[in-house]
């Protein structure tokens, strides 16, 4: 492929995820991304909260918004990155490396809401080069394959999102192209010393990083080519020995109460469990929730599967073709058998395999590249069309996630002044989430009810007593009740109730009196 045309790709989807980024405010896994980056705990229980190492604290009294969006700077002078792993072990069930390399990348560039997206995005276009190389060695049509991964909409919201997504696929699709250079070459101290670090690089960012891992390895070892079995036992061990610090602390880290444990243990309302599981194979090819978009992209992706079969026949698992069959089908695989092991339901989250999507458009490439010239580029032209839509609601939602934070806490703090209290009922980053886009001089607090640090009435009087208004708002709360609202409902006003997204706002008054 023209270089030229991979570097307008390359241009493309830059401005494109830039765009896309600039438009919604961060949702609650964001925020808990920069938390954590900047070296601040949020998950833990309230007795091993330690506000000397900026964890979480829930103030007994209302505060300016200042005093929880501080927890979404950095410190001055700021924390080391040993107090990063600290936040990570207490806080995250994944890996620290993100946060790492987050809490370096914000040092320099700042703690804004483009400034943590543009870290993703900068990884999403590291991967664009990875991903020619690895079609070019096997047999994907390589304009093909980096136009799907730039213009999908599931590429597109991932890149653009402030978790370490793009940052895995990357990690992947090195230890590919470095598989298969060593395959083909099987020479070099370097790339097996670059093998191993990105393997290591996988292993710590996310822990289902080693389902196309695994998937990598038995594809070497069942066509090693140059790359001998001795080598490759010894790349093995020498990231498993690097990788051990960390792994060693897993069952500690995993044991550890958080207070959004066992969420993946509650069974998603209507779920079927092969239905999720088809839904993780097919997210990369559909065209979002639109109807016909969908259908259209999945008939699109069904001629083109086709056509691979058809010209293929059984050398469509042929060649280095088996290496990219093995990583989709391991990406798409693991939740279900995650799920079976553990009892929960990670195949109704479509992020536990996202890890698939990079080899979804390579394997995407190589039935274009059975097709003619014109064929393919018309087959392309249609597929963009029909994923547009989903593309085009990406950007003028200007919502991510189901907790559109920033318009909750615009909307409730309209109007909002000094004698009024802004009541957030969620877990912490929710709270942080509503404080950073707060711009009132009402007092704001928080009730996390899963701290257990909160009492009806008495809480509630206390943080009440003086204000003329309470604003409730309740935004992902994770299944946790809210006595305080029940409370508020039998004792007070409502004045006023307004449904945003998943959240919830709603204006009390004193009943009888001017003042709670």
């Amino acid at each position: 492929m023209n270089w030229l045309l991979l570097l307008v790709i390359f241009g493309l989807t830059a401005v494109l995820q830039v765009l896309v980024a600039g438009r919604s405010g961060l949702w609650a896994d964001e925020v808990f991304s920069l938390a954590l980056a900047t070296g601040h705990s949020l998950e833990h229980a309230a007795a091993v909260a330690d506000p000397r190492r900026g964890d979480f604290v829930e103030p007994n009294y209302p505060v300016p918004a200042e005093e929880f969006s501080r927890y979404l700077k950095h410190d001055d002078p700021p924390a080391n990155p040993a107090r990063v792993v600290r936040a990570v072990l207490l806080s995250d069930t994944n890996p620290p490396l993100y946060y790492l390399l987050l809490y370096g990348w914000t040092i320099v560039v700042g703690t804004s809401d483009i400034a943590l997206r543009l870290f993703s995005i900068m990884c999403a276009l590291a991967c664009l080069p990875l991903l020619a190389g690895i079609a070019r060695r096997t047999g994907a049509e390589v304009f093909s394959s980096c136009v799907l991964f730039a213009f999908s909409p599931l590429g597109i919201y991932y890149s653009t999102e402030g978790r370490m997504y793009s940052l895995l696929w990357l990690c992947v699709l090195a230890t590919t192209w470095f598989s298969l250079v060593l395959q083909q070459r099987g020479e070099g101290i370097a790339v097996y010393a670059l093998w191993i670090l990105t393997s290591v690089a996988g292993f710590l960012t996310h822990y289902f990083f080693v389902f196309p891992w695994l998937a990598i390895v038995a594809y070497l070892s069942i066509a090693p080519g140059k790359l001998t079995k001795l080598k490759l036992a010894v790349c093995l061990f020498v990231t498993v020995v690097l990788i051990f610090p960390w792994y060693i602390k897993l069952p500690e880290s995993l044991a550890t109460w958080r207070i959004t444990q066992d969420w993946l243990k509650w069974r998603p309302p209507g779920f079927y469990r092969w239905v999720a599981s088809l839904e993780l194979v097919v997210q990369p090819f559909s065209g979002g929730d639109y109807r016909i978009s969908n259908a259209a992209a999945l008939i699109l992706f069904g001629l083109i599967g086709m056509a691979m079969v058809s010209r293929l026949r059984i050398q469509v698992f042929g060649k280095h073709r088996l290496l990219l069959w093995l990583s989709f089908t391991a990406a798409c695989v693991g939740p279900l058998a995650f799920d079976l092991v553990q009892h929960t339901y990670t195949v109704a989250v479509p992020r536990y395999a996202v890890a698939a999507l990079p080899f979804a458009y390579l394997l995407a490439g190589v039935g274009l590249a059975c097709l003619s010239r014109h064929a393919r580029f018309t087959m392309l032209i249609l597929i963009i069309l029909a994923w547009a839509p989903t593309v085009l609601g990406i950007y003028r939602s200007g919502w991510r996630g189901w907790s559109p934070l920033r318009e909750i806490s615009r909307a409730a703090c309209t109007n909002a002044g000094p004698s009024d209290l802004i009541l957030v009922h969620s877990i912490p980053s929710g709270v942080l989430g509503i404080a950073r886009y707060a711009h009132h001089s009402a007092g704001l607090a928080s009730w996390v009810g899963q701290l257990g640090t909160r009492r009806v009435p008495e809480s509630l009087l206390e943080l009440a007593n003086g204000r003329t208004r309470i604003i409730l708002v309740k935004v992902h709360e994770v299944g946790e009740p809210a006595p305080e609202e029940n409370w508020l409902r039998a004792n007070a006003v409502v004045f006023d109730e307004t449904d945003l997204g998943s959240g919830k706002i709603v204006d009390f008054r004193p009943r009888g009196a001017k003042t709670f």
